[in-house]
């Protein structure tokens, strides 16, 4: 379990629910970007605690290719993560270069939050008093500035990477005991237990569950599902809840009046004049479509009234066919024309629940700028570690799926908003219905993400 020491008055507003994130790929794996994309990987703990807090916190990213000295993944010269903001991990980083740049959580950006991870890849190296006193040090210096810290302990790994039995080990476990007795003497200090989710407590080395990393020292989706959701449950601790992104079915789209009203008409996925393509049956909203991709899965879409009266669920059942199958639900038609300005941000999100079943591979949040060199934004964007995309743990996943939010290109004409679902087939073990239900659709400007988080480099 968590452990919330030192409970203080929840924040209420602004850079009080805005979290930064620092330390190694433990962190840089929440998210990912290229040249042309950036995404929420459901791969990372944070990017599932964003889905099941609702909002409740934010973690600012956005796209940048620049290449900046200190954040070079793995210590690649001219290498860049392709993005930038409020998530601070760096890929096979030690404590001494994660302290050389802790300040731009505290100087370039603003938050009320940071959250540490650090010291994983010291264990071998450095002693361990060495390594507790570096992650002190780094929590004393936000908390200096009026900065509430949560502290994470060094995650526990398999024994092909630290020996059953070995000096790694046994540090480990004695650092994070002291991390625990600092946070219990040190106010506005956390501790976040995220080994409680992940460790296999049957086994004798405390090795991660079955299947939650894909080398048992970084995670996979079943992995972030279970210390993602951990972390929105010690989140709502200590935040209030989110208001709905999509609170009204007016809040539309007008240039003068509402500029940042929802561009998507029918938000609450009301009526049954929606259309179906191959593979598809059933009742679809009005202004939506769903239709089959890739593959040879079928799918019946239905309607049902949400309890909370926001409009309807747009049920989606699918049974698995032959070979891996790729459908979507859009938008009808599939782009929506806009008239934003270049430089303009938009992001896309939708309320959604995922059934549990065997063969989910993916249930993902799809935004794209048609205009030429115009960026793809992904919320849960599939992980494949080469073997084939990993596949969701069998068991009820409720949230909300919300897209990082990306710039407008010059003469961009339109938007494509879809959710994209991926079922594995029958031959690799997919059986019986898939259902997924949406709701609460939404696609609008939002402001600079640089600016919401005071960004100064």
């Amino acid at each position: 379990m968590s452990l919330l020491l030192n409970p203080k008055a929840a924040p209420v507003a602004g850079a009080a629910t805005t979290i930064g994130v620092l330390g190694t790929s433990l962190v840089q794996q929440n998210d990912a970007a290229t040249a042309s994309k950036i995404s929420h990987w459901n791969r990372g703990w944070l990017s599932w605690a964003r889905y099941f807090a609702k909002g409740r916190f934010s973690c600012e990213i956005w796209h940048d290719p620049a290449v900046y000295l200190g954040w070079e993944p793995s210590q690649a010269p001219g290498a860049t993560r392709f993005f930038r903001g409020l998530n601070a991990g760096v890929s096979g980083q030690t404590i001494a270069l994660i302290e050389a740049r802790k300040q731009f959580l505290k100087s370039a950006v603003d938050c009320g939050w940071v959250v540490i991870d650090a010291g994983t890849n010291d264990m071998a190296p450095l002693a361990k008093e060495a390594i507790h006193a570096a992650r002190v040090e780094l929590a004393r210096y936000y908390l200096a500035a009026g900065i509430s810290v949560i502290m994470l302990p060094i995650l526990a790994r398999g024994t092909g990477s630290w020996a059953a039995g070995s000096a790694e080990r046994k540090k480990a476990a004695w650092v994070n005991n002291q991390t625990i007795q600092f946070c219990k003497a040190t106010p506005d200090c956390y501790y976040f237990d995220w080994n409680a989710y992940w460790v296999d407590f049957t086994n004798a080395n405390g090795e991660p569950k079955a299947g939650f990393s894909p080398d048992f020292i970084h995670f996979q989706c079943p992995g972030g599902v279970s210390v993602g959701e951990g972390f929105a449950n010690f989140a709502a601790k200590l935040l209030p809840e989110a208001f709905p992104r999509v609170w009204s079915a007016d809040d539309l789209f007008d240039a003068t009046h509402n500029p940042s009203g929802n561009l998507l008409p029918n938000p609450f996925c009301t009526g049954t004049s929606g259309t179906v393509g191959a593979g598809v049956s059933g009742s679809v909203a009005t202004n939506r479509q769903a239709m089959r991709s890739t593959g040879d899965a079928t799918m019946v879409a239905s309607k049902e009234a949400r309890s909370d009266g926001r409009g309807d669920w747009q049920v989606l059942t699918i049974t698995p066919g032959a070979t891996d199958s790729l459908l979507y639900f859009a938008t009808s038609p599939s782009d929506t024309p806009h008239t934003l300005p270049a430089g303009a941000w938009v992001q896309a999100s939708c309320e959604c629940e995922i059934g549990p079943a065997n063969g989910w591979q993916g249930v993902s949040l799809y935004l794209k700028d048609n205009g030429i060199g115009g960026l793809i934004a992904y919320d849960l964007e599939p992980f494949d570690p080469g073997s084939g995309y990993v596949k969701l743990p069998m068991r009820q996943l409720n949230g909300m799926l919300v897209t990082p939010p990306i710039q407008l290109v010059n003469a961009s004409p339109s938007l494509r908003w879809r959710v994209e679902l991926r079922v594995g087939s029958t031959g690799g073990g997919a059986s019986g219905n898939h259902v997924v239900k949406l709701g609460a659709v939404e696609l609008r400007q939002v402001a600079d993400p640089r600016g919401l988080v005071g960004y100064k480099e």
